[in-house]
């Protein structure tokens, strides 16, 4: 069994995310729940001192994205006897080697929030050798609580960047403006990726779409931002999950999915397009409020965070 340190309070968990902070990490909607087992502590920080001495805080350790922090903490020896676990999301799957650098002898569990992207990690690196489970993200219902749902307002929301597909938007939201000039589409994301956005500057006045795209940038407060949306278009080319489907759907907006790999398995069906018109004639059919039900069902956070729960005391029971 797993030494935990001399004293009466709960073991301690490090959360350490590579990427994002602790507002924005993807393991913010589980932190309440975790915080019920576990003394938590979170960090983002890279491979060094100031994770070295966060690490020898823990009496588990969660390093969350498969980055550089996992393969130096599997391979230097600062973790010493205590369990990890690993998350990965498609990036490191897809774009880099790191997974091929970590030590998974080290690993006692590498999670993952979809079947597609768990398929891809099993055909580029064979060698993997921790027990791997697919635990779907948890959507917090009681953050994304139901809106307004105008079904003339459509949001889009992620990082604006190729991977994203914000050239498909563009050519959807042209056909709509088209069909009924009442649609509005609301972009909440950052550009990060300068010829997307000399792409879309100067493609955005010759289809005519000036005034009906309105760019929000980073938005802080997600379930207000979607309160008054009745359809969520992902145009994207690919994910693992699909987080921001998921909470807009929780607060009733019409999800319309490109159906990237993986879709069908994560989303409605009969809400996934293959082509533009598809796009439209779903954008316009849809009902707001109609698929709250269907994440709560599959989705809802008590769940993700009971299979988390239950994975990490059977790794600190070893």
């Amino acid at each position: 069994m797993t030494h935990l340190s001399k004293r009466d309070a709960k073991p301690r968990l490090l959360l350490a995310d590579r990427v994002k902070d602790a507002q924005t990490s993807f393991l913010r909607p589980l932190m309440d729940r975790l915080a019920a087992r576990f003394e938590l502590r979170f960090i983002s920080a890279p491979p060094g001192d100031a994770l070295a001495e966060a690490i020898g805080w823990a009496d588990i350790v969660w390093l969350e994205w498969c980055w550089d922090h996992a393969v130096w903490a599997t391979t230097s020896g600062v973790l010493g006897e205590r369990p990890c676990v690993v998350r990965l999301h498609s990036i490191e799957a897809l774009q880099t080697d790191f997974p091929a650098r970590v030590d998974w002898r080290r690993v006692g569990c590498l999670f993952t929030v979809g079947g597609d992207i768990a398929q891809v990690l099993a055909e580029r690196f064979p060698a993997i050798a921790a027990p791997m489970r697919i635990v779907p993200n948890g959507i917090d219902l009681a953050r994304f609580r139901p809106g307004t749902g105008d079904r003339f307002r459509v949001a889009w929301v992620g990082h604006v960047e190729p991977k994203k597909n914000p050239m498909l938007l563009l050519q959807i939201a042209h056909r709509l403006r088209q069909a009924d000039p009442r649609y509005r589409v609301d972009v909440a994301g950052a550009f990060t990726d300068l010829r997307t956005l000399r792409y879309l500057e100067r493609m955005i006045p010759r289809l005519g779409l000036a005034g009906m795209l309105t760019f929000h940038g980073h938005v802080a407060d997600m379930p207000e931002w979607y309160a008054d949306k009745g359809v969520l278009l992902s145009t994207t080319l690919y994910e693992s999950f699909g987080m921001n489907i998921g909470e807009a759907m929780a607060v009733g907006a019409f999800p319309v999915v490109h159906d990237f790999p993986g879709a069908d398995a994560l989303w409605p069906e009969e809400c996934l397009f293959a082509d533009i018109d598809s796009a439209v004639a779903l954008i316009r059919a849809g009902r707001p409020g109609l698929y709250r039900g269907w994440v709560a069902e599959r989705y809802g956070l008590d769940a993700q965070a009971e299979a988390v729960l239950v994975t990490l005391a059977e790794i600190m029971a070893v």
